[in-house]
């Protein structure tokens, strides 16, 4: 586990003290066995930045559920960042995702590795992720 989650740039291989995938495109991770599936935190980036931070206790279905989600307008049931993720690629932007692996710690510490990073891409952007707590994509 990190010692100082929030140290780092968030697009950086090692943000946070962890050890993120490199990035794929979203449909991408729809091949069986290229998400893993186990608890983690992921993050999803465009235009250069970071754009939303997640966790997850199995990375592989939440991730599908993002995928899926971008497909069902209005509501974009399913994910809460999927109407945003769809704002984006409506303007014909590439939404890219990468993923570090938590190891064995419990609920309550990954919601606090979650804040501690949206904790720094504040820190460095000015502002939480675009598509953070149901925000809109960056004009």
């Amino acid at each position: 586990m990190a010692e100082n989650p929030g140290r780092g740039e968030p697009l950086d291989p090692c943000w946070g003290g962890l050890e993120w995938s490199g990035w794929h495109g979203l449909d991408a991770t729809a091949v069986r066995g290229v998400v893993p599936r186990a608890a983690g935190v992921y993050r999803l980036r465009c235009r250069g930045r970071v754009i939303y931070v997640g966790i997850s206790d199995r990375l592989s279905s939440r991730l599908g559920g993002l995928r899926r989600a971008r497909g069902r307008p209005p509501l974009y049931h399913g994910h809460s960042a999927a109407a945003c993720v769809v704002g984006f690629e409506n303007q014909d932007e590439v939404v890219e995702v990468s993923w570090a692996l938590a190891g064995d710690i419990d609920r309550r510490a990954l919601m606090g590795l979650e804040v501690d990073l949206i904790a720094s891409c504040r820190a460095r952007y000015g502002d939480s992720p675009a598509c953070q707590f149901h925000g809109t994509p960056l004009e």
